[in-house]
């Protein structure tokens, strides 16, 4: 935001003040402000505004948190180091703790002794506070959410830091929905394809294929080491077959489901003369 003398008299100097919002800043940054005049002698002028946040933590390794519980083994809590900034005065207490998503928890410790740099975190030192983030529970899909705490230090009373969280689900299967076409030269007869990649904490081969309908029939064969093809086939015998289901994918207790279809518009438009 700026605010500036509107009117300058010819050889007088005018005022440009401006502020910038540095609650989610830290370190140094750089910001640009145009000056834009009626002097037929130059264009418009630019500015830049240098400054060096200084808060009253650090946080280690990085101010914001990126969790993918549920893509790669065991879903681990995601961990930070808050540390209080060397120019700050006063204990650094970190409480009051909030997250804006119900399925995270949250816990902290205060470090007593020096800690080796484990897990992608750097090396703990007495005082600093590590804060852990368990998003295991999240439900199936990417969120944006942010973590608050207080820090009982008088320069930056609370910090607040994003924390990214990405779940896959379960499967990955294309297409989402399977329409089966009939067999031009035997329109009682349908089928279609779909392929199915199972999620890196799953066990691949505990997946169970079923139809709620005996009217499809499954054929399942590997493809590559966690994926499978599934052909799914339709027949007409008695005239009364569904022409519409779902096919479960079931791993341990995640189930996606895939909607089937046959397209007998197709027969009825190749039957028209």
């Amino acid at each position: 935001m700026a605010s500036f003398d509107e009117v300058i008299p010819p050889g007088k100097a005018g005022t440009i003040r401006t502020s910038i919002h540095t609650a989610s800043l830290r370190g140094a940054i750089a910001k640009g402000i145009t000056v834009t005049h009626d002097d037929p002698s130059q264009g418009p002028i630019a500015l830049s505004v240098k400054a060096n946040v200084v808060g009253s933590v650090e946080i280690l390794p990085m101010p914001i948190l990126a969790l993918a519980p549920r893509v790669k083994g065991p879903a681990a809590p995601g961990k930070l180091i808050v540390r209080k900034e060397t120019s700050e005065t006063g204990t650094l207490q970190v409480g009051d703790i909030t997250s804006t998503a119900p399925w995270m928890k949250v816990t902290k410790r205060v470090v007593t002794s020096p800690e080796p740099a484990v897990d992608g975190l750097p090396e703990a030192k007495p005082g600093d506070t590590v804060v852990s983030v368990d998003a295991s529970e999240a439900p199936v899909g990417s969120y944006v959410e942010t973590l608050t705490f207080s820090t009982g230090l008088p320069r930056e009373k609370s910090v607040s830091i994003p924390v990214r969280v990405t779940v896959r689900g379960p499967l990955i299967v294309q297409p989402r929905e399977l329409m089966l076409n009939p067999d031009p030269a035997d329109p009682s007869h349908a089928t279609g394809q779909l392929l199915a990649a199972v999620r890196e904490d799953l066990d691949p081969k505990k997946i169970v294929f079923s139809t709620d309908s005996p009217a499809f029939t499954l054929k399942t064969e590997p493809s590559g080491e966690r994926g499978y093809k599934v052909t799914v086939d339709w027949k007409r015998v008695s005239g009364k077959e569904p022409t519409e289901g779902t096919i479960n994918l079931t791993v341990g207790d995640e189930v996606t489901k895939v909607p089937v279809r046959v397209n007998l518009a197709r027969t009825a438009g190749a039957a028209t003369p």
